[in-house]
């Protein structure tokens, strides 16, 4: 797809710098027999500099190609990192990066990393728990194994954020690798995941028992902000005209897959 992706931004008079999978599919939150929906295609662009040079307010989103994809300017990706943006995170934390060619994604995770409120992202994260739960509830049907994934692997992330470490990967996998995983809630999940399964009590009543506290211990994590001087550079280095050679030649040496990608060949080894 990132052929015709490139392709289809540089039809619209911008060029694709980042594109990644999102979705259940790649979270690994739906419990079996069930089929993830295929996953969403989100990606990041960048407009020559005159595009810029204007008072009137202009788009900075753009249709995918797909039914399922879209995709920001960078320079609304980066006004909404400096605001600790819980879904500009989930892009950089995708383990499905379909398109790099100049190191965009590392440059973006390394001043979320640097800058990101703890707080703000804990806040969403027990949000995102919360509908999860409620969601069926609220009308009166029964919580179903899904939902329970969907609210474990946010919970896990406000864990992994509490932790003191980086920023929480996107994979219910990777999350399950913590301390803060109960044997018998690790067990629940790994057998939702596997097989269809009629009851989950231990990890029915560890999502309660967390959402109780969630409140009091996102209070607690650390504020913070990116680096707005950082942003700035980062975003003059992708739009001026003087620095796409350079940019590009750095990304060749960092990512020798993207002239590949662009080509339109198989980027697989």
């Amino acid at each position: 797809m990132t052929p015709d992706l490139a392709d289809h931004v540089r039809a619209q008079g911008a060029r694709l710098l980042f594109a990644c999978r999102v979705g259940e599919a790649v979270e690994g939150t739906v419990a079996a027999p069930n089929r993830p929906a295929p996953p969403g295609v989100r990606f990041v662009y960048v407009r020559p500099a005159a595009w810029y040079l204007t008072l009137a307010e202009r788009a900075d989103t753009l249709e995918g190609p797909g039914e399922d994809g879209w995709g920001w300017d960078l320079r609304k990706v980066l006004r909404l990192l400096l605001r600790s943006n819980p879904m500009v995170w989930s892009w950089l934390a995708s383990p499905d990066v379909l398109y790099d060619p100049v190191g965009l994604g590392d440059d973006l995770r390394r001043l979320a990393d640097e800058g990101y409120s703890r707080r703000a992202l804990g806040h969403a994260l027990w949000g995102e728990a919360r509908k999860a739960l409620t969601a069926f509830l609220d009308r009166g049907e029964a919580m179903t194994a899904t939902k329970s994934l969907k609210a474990a692997r946010a919970l896990l992330a406000l864990r992994w954020l509490e932790a003191g470490g980086g920023l929480p990967p996107l994979a219910l996998s990777v999350l399950l690798n913590q301390d803060a995983t109960p044997a018998d809630v690790r067990a629940e999940i790994e057998a939702l995941r596997a097989a269809p399964t009629d009851r989950h009590p231990a990890l029915y009543r560890w999502i309660n028992a967390e959402l109780d506290t969630a409140a009091d211990r996102c209070a607690a994590l650390p504020e913070g902000a990116p680096d707005p001087a950082a942003a700035d550079a980062l975003y003059r280095a992708h739009v001026l005209p003087e620095n796409d050679a350079q940019a590009a030649a750095a990304g060749a040496a960092r990512h020798p897959q993207a002239s590949t990608l662009a080509s339109g060949g198989d980027p697989s080894p």
